[in-house]
């Protein structure tokens, strides 16, 4: 994965820069949340992000869970709880808002 294919994903999941988002772009112009906007999305949700660097194998892990609750990587996924990696902390950040997105989207649609 890269860059590129995570904002591929958040656009796919109908995302789109509203009002003052921190925004960084890609080569072709197209704009993607920073790291802290998408922070401050996941926030907004009830939920927390962390992203932590893996030494080992240098990539990034983001997990996020519902604010206050223990983030556990080995959680199952669900519309509250994920993990994905990525190459940068970007990556890592903009995949899980795309994630969260995509499992929001997909309770709401089963609800």
């Amino acid at each position: 994965m890269n860059l590129t294919y995570a904002v591929d994903r958040l656009l796919e999941e109908g995302w789109f820069p509203e009002g003052d988002v921190d925004l960084e772009h890609l080569p072709d112009g197209r704009a993607f949340p920073s790291i802290l906007a998408v922070q401050r999305e996941f926030s907004r949700a009830g939920m927390e992000l962390s992203i932590k660097h893996n030494l080992i194998f240098n990539c990034y892990r983001a997990t996020w869970a519902p604010a206050g609750e223990p983030m556990d990587p080995a959680h199952d996924a669900d519309e509250r709880h994920g993990t994905v990696v990525g190459a940068c902390q970007r990556e890592a950040a903009v995949y899980a808002l795309a994630q969260l997105r995509a499992a929001t989207e997909t309770h709401l649609v089963n609800a």
